[in-house]
């Protein structure tokens, strides 16, 4: 399996012989019968008179419609779904890049993603800087620009750092695509966990992309529903052409209940929230009882933590805890990248479910008993 893929082959290797998973990416899951229970007058019908055909390529007008509201000035005709975030960014990117061009990826990426990049066309990666914030240098960026560069591509709120921008870095990103007429794209998916919770890049410029979804902040993986907004309708219609390719559309059935989770925003983020808040105190008090072992970890996305561990070898450590202590937890090692160096010394640890705080108890008790 290609390195692009080590997380994948992780997580294949050691979830079937776990008891606890501190690897999770996603928020507790959303049980069925709670969207239901939250469904208003229009989506109940809607759900009762649903047929399983299939459903308009774009995703439903009123689906549409409704994910535009999270957006300025934007409409339905300003977005398209996709089956998931992935399939999202990947056919978005086909759309974008050729042979001849050139992209800058913003690093550490999810792999995938990276390797989208990779297959078509040349590629420059600029690490974030590990100083303590995982802050972007603009100028590091602005120098790998090449004359055939189409875009720069990032992962805003970061993972696994769970890195943010604060609003003069995120404007001169702007400005600096702007200046050079360069597509931004940014994985948003993480928006609804993030501490600073900026606005959308489709917001911020005018050659903006979002890509974002319902599997991390919502809780809903299983619906497989994500999308891309922007301005730009050409370049949607050219994604479109290349998604049809792939999933012809959504489960009718998805749209209905993803609509459901979109007008329930409020309730449904505060409580992915929650979990995050409460586990993320429960964590930081793990952390200080074992500062030997690691570093105290700043507070910046509520779906994860990133501390660094002081012991010899982040990686062998995650091996040892899933093969002795029954626990996962994911080392950066995992979004390692030919293009850019980045840390090896990290922990990727999950905070969005309830099962975290029994986990974070057994992780307690294994160090204890390890000596560590």
């Amino acid at each position: 399996m290609s390195e692009a893929f080590a997380l994948a082959a992780f997580l294949a290797r050691w979830s079937p012989l776990v008891r606890h998973d501190l690897a999770a990416s996603h928020s507790e899951p959303l049980p069925l019968s709670w969207l239901l229970a939250a469904a208003d007058a229009e989506d109940r019908r809607r759900w009762e008179a649903l047929d399983l055909g299939y459903a308009h390529p774009q995703g439903a007008p009123w689906l549409r419609a409704t994910i535009a509201q999270r957006y300025r000035g934007l409409t339905a005709d300003d977005v398209l779904c996709c089956a998931g975030a992935q399939e999202s960014m990947s056919c978005l990117l086909r759309a974008v890049l050729g042979p001849n061009d050139h992209a800058v990826m913003v690093l550490p990426l999810y792999g995938p993603t990276e390797t989208a990049v990779t297959t078509v066309c040349a590629a420059t990666g600029v690490a974030l800087s590990d100083d303590g914030a995982w802050s972007l240098d603009i100028d590091r960026l602005a120098a790998v620009l090449r004359p055939n560069t189409k875009l720069i591509l990032t992962n805003i709120p970061n993972s696994p750092t769970g890195a943010s921008l604060q609003t003069a870095a995120r404007d001169a990103l702007v400005s600096l695509c702007r200046r050079h007429g360069l597509w931004l794209v940014n994985d948003e998916v993480y928006r609804e966990t993030d501490v600073e919770c900026l606005p959308p890049i489709a917001d911020a410029y005018e050659r903006g992309v979002s890509i974002d979804g319902l599997s991390k902040g919502f809780g809903l993986p299983g619906l497989r529903v994500g999308w891309i907004a922007c301005r730009e309708r050409d370049l949607l219609a050219r994604t479109l052409a290349i998604k049809s390719g792939l999933s012809s559309c959504l489960s009718s059935a998805s749209e209905v209940l993803a609509h459901i989770a979109l007008r329930n925003r409020h309730w449904i983020v505060a409580r992915t929230r929650d979990i995050g808040r409460r586990n993320r105190i429960l964590l930081d008090a793990l952390l200080a009882r074992h500062a030997a072992l690691f570093d105290p970890d700043g507070e910046r996305n509520l779906a994860f933590a990133f501390p660094r561990y002081r012991g010899v070898d982040a990686e062998a450590f995650a091996v040892d805890l899933a093969r002795r202590g029954g626990l996962l937890v994911l080392p950066s090692t995992l979004w390692h990248s030919p293009l850019a160096r980045l840390p090896a010394d990290r922990l990727r640890i999950s905070l969005g479910h309830a099962s975290v705080a029994p986990a974070l108890d057994a992780l307690d008790s294994y160090l204890a008993e390890c000596g560590r």
